[in-house]
């Protein structure tokens, strides 16, 4: 599983202020995480890194062995799904709720190479009927989870609509 947490402790000033100034700090957690929830959900559908920096595309290979040509990392749709927020008085969370090495590798990239053999049998088509055989597959990084650009700003903004209302 991988997650990222908003500490009041270790936010600005202006933020930890405007939760003070709420009295109920898991209500505000609550704000703070559902706005993160938001702007991760947003940059997923965009295909850019919490930094602003697009993903990767797709190599020519994978997609042609795609089920789904929608987008990237969104073959199955299950990291997507996975997406989560959690809350409470000191704190809010985003993450995923998969615990599979696949998260990870879709964060932070990887290169894969044959254990056993000196080729990889990488499966085609529907049914992966006709395997192709590479030496070794780079999967670039395409970091989903994360504080992002604008999020400290989105935060403050939801907090201010929210003491507003």
């Amino acid at each position: 599983m991988l997650t990222f947490r908003f500490e009041t402790s270790r936010i600005g000033p202006e933020i930890e202020a405007l939760i003070g100034k709420t009295g109920d700090r898991a209500a505000a957690h609550r704000i703070i995480g559902l706005t993160l929830y938001d702007q991760t959900v947003d940059r997923f559908q965009r295909e850019i890194a919490p930094d602003g920096t697009p993903w990767a595309p797709l190599s020519p290979l994978t997609l042609s062995s795609r089920r789904n040509k929608r987008g990237i990392l969104r073959d199955r749709g299950e990291l997507f799904g996975s997406i989560h927020q959690v809350h409470n008085a000191t704190r809010a969370e985003v993450g995923t709720r998969l615990n599979h090495p696949k998260v990870m590798v879709m964060q932070s990239g990887a290169t894969i190479r044959p254990r056993r053999a000196s080729v990889l049998a990488v499966p085609m088509g529907r049914g992966g009927n006709r395997p192709a055989f590479i030496r070794k597959a780079v999967i670039p990084p395409r970091p989903y989870i994360g504080i992002g650009r604008g999020d400290e700003e989105a935060v403050k903004d939801a907090l201010l609509a929210w003491l507003d209302a």
